[in-house]
């Protein structure tokens, strides 16, 4: 019996680690490789508007596709991915209150627009304030949780 529950446990715990391996993506940012995940925080999700007015906005879908809006021009398509460890684990930045904050890794989709070239990577902090609830990106672009 005993040997049963090891062979299961240790059988378990190999589709766990191939399961978190299948969804860790390598991407090359600047010479520094991240570690990301396509699953996407419910909590993130969502469309968030310039100082809870409008535009511009910006909105992460749960299938890790968006748009960022600059001010004064048409949103930018974008495929997100979430910074996580190599067992696909996000990392989050705790903060006082049950505050945190999640590291997206953005790859830009449509347009040349300036700093936001196509196919170009970059890096977008979304902070949860899970006690005021709402999220923010920028410090100026909010979602209500």
């Amino acid at each position: 019996m005993k040997k049963l529950s090891l062979s299961f446990l240790f059988f378990f715990m190999a589709i766990v680690f191939l399961h978190a391996q299948s969804t860790v993506i390598k991407i090359d940012l600047k010479g520094k490789i991240y570690t990301v995940s396509p699953k996407i925080p419910k909590e993130i999700v969502g469309v968030y508007l310039y100082e809870r007015k409008g535009e511009p906005k910006v909105v992460l879908n749960s299938n890790g596709t968006g748009s960022f809006q600059p001010h004064g021009v048409a949103p930018i398509s974008m495929k997100f991915w979430v910074d996580c460890d190599e067992n696909g684990v996000w990392r989050k930045k705790e903060g006082i209150n049950g505050r945190y904050q999640y590291t997206l890794l953005v790859q830009w989709q449509s347009g040349t627009n300036g700093n936001y070239p196509f196919n170009g990577y970059d890096l977008m902090p979304v902070a949860v304030v899970i006690d005021e609830g709402y999220a923010l990106i920028y410090g100026e672009r909010y979602k209500t949780l």
